[in-house]
């Protein structure tokens, strides 16, 4: 016994006494009646923790806890799996280094074991000893290196010793003596390096070493090593860089390296056909062959296997069931299994079942990490596996897991990651988990988990488990852990299963709980009760509140029919007035232009003048109003903007008020104007304001009799000017007078309804536009008072261009008033005969309108002084000028067909006709449309009704500005394309022109033909376009060109006479200076001295 102090007794399954004492344990054997004792030691792994015993207890699955004092809690269980050890701390029988690094068995079954820094160690299994060979620096007798890294035996059972940068150590057993082999680069016959990974005796006993180098053979009696890099058909091994050797019962020899893996036929010294294998990439570190004469190999990747059939290898890649990662080791037992030494333990596999087991630590193995070549199968089916922390060995029939009863216990719910107690403020549990089969969880614990347990303490490391939740998981799930956490789980009902599943795969009774996952208080049936009850409700008041908002809407659509209505009416009317004023436009012109033609020739009647003169004053009239008609259209769409200028408020008014004297003087009323102000300076647009005061002056005259009151009032008042015109006329009613500012609006008085019902609405507007306002006060019988109010401070037109005006000159014909009062603005120039009789000469002019009467008009006019040819459309426009030659185009805009912009367009964009001024008539008198006329080439732009003889003024000066410029070049020998050209086509015209007889400037025999031929024009053609722009041939344009040049040549004075009549294009320089003298007045050398002498 350890001691006779006894503190607790128990007994086992199999009858033994245990007694626990102050210094160890003692467990008396009943059959045999003996004490085996068992103490605490440091250096031993699985020894009680504590010497003193103090408690004993066996548990339901027969296990032994002990209590120690101080010392913790011992478990043990006869069927627990224990690996044996052997390490630097296993006491007597130790070894030298912790990290072994090969292992391999001799003849007599004693083991040599490699260390990493150490040497090589001899287990005497007979004597159950070690004995160490280590290297000395003073003894070249001992080993070369102590990083060992293979082992194998001669046929005289000498060891073969493969280090790391040591080379091939032979070391005799009976001696001690070792003999190194290194490697030499002026032998030829030494080893392939020093780093000799895997040494092989095959069958035959011969010695294949496998370096880092290269494969060598090796003949241990001649002690020379044979290179092998090529077999006998000139094939190379994968690499050179050897892992592994390893020769299988069909006598072919495996070699690895780090890029995969060789097949090796030694006798015929051929290597087979692996090198296109999914290994190619992978680090070889073992090769086995199993009972079943499979290769089994190893890498850094994981386990493969050779395909005999195909010749290939099967991965893991094709096997799920493989195992992946680094693989150390691999041996295989009796019953068919693979013993897999890794990084993360020791695995047991059955390739047959697919069945997998991991052995680790707590299990007795030295560690989890193992090593590369420290693996070997001794001869009576013992397995040694070496790592970092010693080795670790084993017979594989011994490692089996007994079956045991599992049963799964629920040991706890959290909530929220706190414990759930029975009772607690979470109201989930009354009893304790395990005894309850159904619980509730509120909304508010939206993570909650389950824990449980098997309480399996013998194979606590290798029971797993499965659970499944129905309705959230379709399979089992498995988990190492001992709990499973759920997250926001739907209301509902759940049931929740598992079962544990132990190392030899018998599983336990399921284990179920249901779990009911409450809904959210706006997720229950008494909140959706209360909703429905609200949706019914609300759906009641809305349908009543939307009946009332679907009669107000179509009420308010009616509304909006009708005012649409009106609306249309009002833009029908619009639109039939602006139409109408576009097409009074044309008969205008053939109005007054007749008549001012009639009125300035001297006539003998003159009772015929007078009553011509009141026809012109009554068309102009008549154009006003319609002039007046487009001015509402842009006041209507917000196209009229305001043109600001500072001016006196007062002369101006003055100024109007004196144009509608002779009225009043003729219909004898009494017509005054007063005001407070001697001069009243501000922004205000005169042309609006001149509209503004001549139609209520105008209404004023129209329904005032004769010898009544008409006065104009002007004051101040704070900021703004205070207009007031006032009449003693026939005044309107109540009712009209709200309406009388409406377009189209006219009061409903025979006497009254005169107008176009424009006028009033369009003041509105303008005084609007101005930021003022406009009332009107009237009584029927006693007359009306029409109050404008305009603003005077300089802010109030912040958005528009602010200016300084000279005096503003009237453009309002007032109605009835003698012609003589009315002269047109635009004087006609007065030497227009003379530009006529001296500069035309039967000018070729293009009329092109289709107004028959408007053409008929224009010829009769001008046919007296130009060649008239007419066109009624654009494109009969065009076909003419392809076949005549014109020097000025008239063309009206609207036309069918081609419009005259389109025309004016094509005109431009033709280099034959691009030098043709063109001229625009047009009823559109829009700023827009006159700048879009202008945009697309035309020379000008009159807007009709024009005058007569405005336009004939205008057409002499378009030609005789032409002429000066032709005459002008004529003169000055310059040819200026910026200067010619009237359009950007001719400009470029004239360039190209010039470039080319330019290029061509040394050709003497650079003709028109050529010409028009380089330019892309036909001789006919190019002659009437440069008569046109620059009024010369071009026969003459290449000698100007030619002359030009010539002259800058002689001026540079770098070259002979000779040379430059030559560049120039001259045949001989006779010639050169005989057309010279015609073209200067001189020959070339005067000229030189004239030009020296500053006379040019």
């Amino acid at each position: 016994i350890a001691d006779n102090n006894i503190r607790s007794v128990g007994k086992d399954t199999q009858g033994n006494i245990w007694l626990g004492t102050f210094k160890g344990l003692s467990i008396l054997d009943s059959n045999s009646g003996l004490f085996d004792n068992y103490f605490h030691q440091v250096s031993q792994p699985y020894t009680i923790s504590q010497n003193s015993v103090r408690c004993f207890f066996k548990d339901k699955q027969n296990g032994i806890w002990l209590g120690t004092f101080y010392g913790g809690v011992n478990y043990y269980h006869r069927n627990d799996i224990k690996f044996n050890l052997l390490s630097q701390n296993t006491g007597k029988l130790s070894l030298n280094d912790e990290v072994v690094s090969a292992i391999s068995q001799d003849e007599k079954g004693n083991f040599w074991i490699g260390t990493n820094d150490k040497g090589l160690n001899y287990w005497d299994r007979k004597n159950n000893s070690i004995s160490y060979y280590s290297s000395n620096e003073r003894n070249a007798n001992s080993l070369a290196s102590n990083n060992i890294k293979a082992i194998a035996f001669d046929n005289r059972q000498q060891v073969l010793i493969g280090t790391h940068n040591g080379g091939l150590n032979i070391l005799n057993p009976a001696t001690g003596s070792v003999k190194r082999y290194l490697h030499n680069e002026n032998d030829p016959n030494s080893i392939a390096g020093d780093l000799v990974y895997s040494v092989l005796k095959d069958h035959k006993g011969k010695i294949w070493v496998g370096t880092r180098s290269g494969l060598d053979q090796f003949d241990t009696e001649k002690g020379i090593f044979s290179h092998i890099h090529l077999d006998k058909a000139g094939k190379r091994l994968s690499s050179d860089d050897i892992t592994y050797l390893f020769e299988d019962s069909k006598r072919r020899i495996w070699i690895g390296t780090t890029n995969g893996v060789t097949l090796l036929y030694p006798d015929n010294m051929l290597f087979g056909n692996t090198s296109k294998s999914q290994l190619n990439d992978d680090v070889i570190t073992c090769i086995t062959e199993d009972n079943h004469q499979r290769i089994w190999i190893g890498s850094r990747e994981g386990l493969s296997l050779f395909d005999e059939s195909s010749q290939t290898f099967i991965t893991h890649r094709n096997r799920k069931d493989f195992i992946t990662g680094t693989i150390y080791g691999i041996e295989s037992d009796q019953e068919g299994n693979l013993w897999i030494s890794s990084n993360r333990g020791l695995i047991r596999y059955n390739p047959s079942s697919k069945s997998v087991q991991t052995f680790n630590e707590s299990d007795g193995l030295q560690n989890n990490q193992f090593n590369d070549y420290a693996f070997c199968k001794a001869k009576d089916g013992m397995l040694l596996y070496g790592g970092i922390n010693g080795l670790s060995y084993f017979y594989p029939s011994n490692i089996k897991q007994q079956s045991l009863p599992l049963k799964v216990s629920f040991t706890g719910l959290e909530a929220l990651g706190r414990m759930v107690n029975i009772g607690d403020e979470t109201e989930i549990l009354e009893n304790p988990l395990d005894q309850t089969n159904k619980i509730s969880i509120a909304s508010d614990f939206k993570q909650f988990s389950v824990r449980f347990n098997a309480f399996n303490y013998i194979s606590a490391n290798r029971t797993h488990y499965l659970y499944m939740l129905d309705g959230v998981d379709e399979n089992w799930q498995r988990t190492d852990d001992l709990k499973v956490v759920y997250n926001n789980l739907k209301a509902g009902k759940y049931h929740f299963k598992i079962k544990a599943v132990g190392p030899n795969g018998e599983t336990s009774a399921v284990r179920s709980l249901e779990i009911n996952a409450l809904p959210p208080w706006y997720n229950t049936w008494w909140f959706y009760s209360l909703i429905l009850i609200f949706v019914v409700v609300g759906g009641y008041v809305a349908y009543r509140m939307i009946a009332e908002r679907v009669r107000a809407l179509h009420q308010l659509k009616l509304e909006r029919v009708d005012k649409e209505k009106v609306r249309y009416i009002n833009q029908m009317k619009m639109d039939f007035f602006t139409n109408v004023s576009h097409e009074l436009r044309t008969p205008l012109t053939l109005i007054l232009a007749p008549l001012e033609e009639m009125i300035n020739k001297p006539m003998a009647q003159k009772a015929v003048t007078k009553r011509h003169e009141m026809m012109l004053t009554n068309a102009k009239r008549l154009y006003n109003l319609v002039d007046q008609l487009f001015e509402f259209r842009k006041t209507e769409t917000g196209t009229r903007r305001l043109k600001v200028e500072r001016g006196d408020i007062v002369s101006f008014i003055h100024e109007v008020y004196e144009s509608f004297k002779p009225l009043s003087d003729q219909k004898n009323i009494k017509y005054t104007y007063r005001s407070t102000q001697a001069k009243l300076s501000f922004f205000f647009d005169h042309d609006a304001m001149e509209k503004i005061l001549f139609n209520l002056l105008s209404n004023a005259f129209k329904y005032t009799k004769n010898e009544d009151l008409i006065n104009i009032d002007l004051s101040i008042s704070e900021d703004h000017a205070i207009i007031k015109i006032s009449d003693s006329g026939v005044g309107i009613c109540q009712d009209d007078l709200a309406k009388i500012f409406e377009r189209f609006y006219q009061v409903n008085n025979q006497e009254m309804n005169l107008g176009s019902g424009v006028g009033l609405a369009f003041t509105k507007r303008l005084v609007e536009l101005h930021h003022g306002s406009i009332t009107a006060e009237s009584e029927i019988g006693r007359g009306s008072v029409f109050t404008v109010s305009i603003p005077t401070s300089d802010t109030a037109y912040g958005d528009f261009t602010k200016r300084d005006s000279p005096v503003y000159e009237l453009s309002i014909v007032p109605e009835a008033i003698s012609s003589n009062a009315d002269q047109n603005a635009e004087q006609i120039p007065e030497d227009f005969e003379s530009v006529k009789k001296d500069s035309l000469h039967k000018s070729h002019l293009l009329l092109v309108d289709d107004n028959q009467d408007i053409l008929d008009y224009l010829r009769e006019y001008f046919e007296t002084d130009y060649l008239v040819t007419v066109a009624f459309d654009g494109l009969m426009a065009l076909r003419m000028l392809e076949e005549q030659t014109f020097d000025l185009i008239v063309s009206d805009v609207m036309m069918p067909e081609l419009d005259g912009l389109h025309f004016c367009k094509r005109v431009k964009q033709n280099i034959n006709t691009s030098h043709i001024p063109v001229m625009l008539l047009t009823a559109k008198s829009e700023i827009d449309q006159q700048i879009k006329g202008l945009e697309m080439g035309a020379d000008d732009y009159i807007t009709k009704p024009f005058s007569i003889e405005m336009l004939a003024a205008k057409i002499a000066n378009l030609l005789r500005a032409r002429k000066r410029l032709k005459d002008y070049y004529s003169g000055t020998r310059e040819v200026v394309p910026q200067n010619l050209a009237f359009n950007t086509l001719d400009e470029e015209f004239l360039k190209e022109a010039i470039d080319i007889v330019e290029k061509h400037l040394s050709d003497s025999d650079f003709s028109v033909e050529k010409f028009s031929r380089e330019i892309g024009m036909s001789r006919s053609n190019l002659y009437l376009k440069f008569k046109a722009i620059t009024g010369e041939s071009a026969t003459d344009f290449i000698k100007t060109i030619r002359f030009k040049k010539a002259v800058e040549l002689m001026q540079s004075k770098r070259y002979t006479m000779a040379q430059v009549t030559y560049m120039c294009g001259f045949n001989s320089p006779s010639y050169f200076s005989t057309a010279f003298k015609q073209y200067y007045g001189c020959m070339p050398t005067e000229y030189l001295l004239k030009l020296d002498s500053g006379e040019g």
